[in-house]
C-alpha cells in the first residue's frame, strides 16, 4: 500500500501516480480549488482528460478481482496549483 501528496501545476502535466502491476485499486482526492485532468501520459488536457472535481472530488477504481488499469497516470489542472492525494492498494 502506498499514499501521497502531489501538487498538480496549472499549464504542464505531473505524474501523479506511476505504472505498478500490482495495483488492486486506487483513490485520488483533489484537495485544491479548480478541476484536475486525469490522463494515461504527459499529453492530458482539460479537453481531453478525466475531470476530478475541486474541493474533495474524487476518483477512484477498485479491480473487484478483474483487470484494471495499472499503467501511469497524470493529471493537469486549467486554473490553478492544486493539491492532490493518492492512496494505493497493491
Amino acid at each position: 500500500m502506498s499514499y501521497g501528496s502531489v501538487t498538480v501545476p496549472s499549464g504542464s502535466a505531473i505524474l501523479i501516480v506511476g505504472y505498478n502491476d500490482k495495483r488492486k485499486s486506487l483513490i485520488i482526492t483533489n484537495e485544491g480549488s479548480s478541476k484536475v485532468y486525469l490522463g494515461s501520459d504527459s499529453l492530458v488536457t482539460s479537453a481531453t482528460g478525466i475531470s476530478v472535481e475541486d474541493t474533495n472530488g474524487k476518483y477512484t477504481e477498485d479491480s473487484g478481482g478483474t483487470r484494471m488499469y495499472l499503467g501511469d497516470i497524470y493529471g493537469i489542472s486549467a486554473d490553478s496549483t492544486n493539491d492532490i492525494r493518492y492512496w494505493e492498494k497493491t
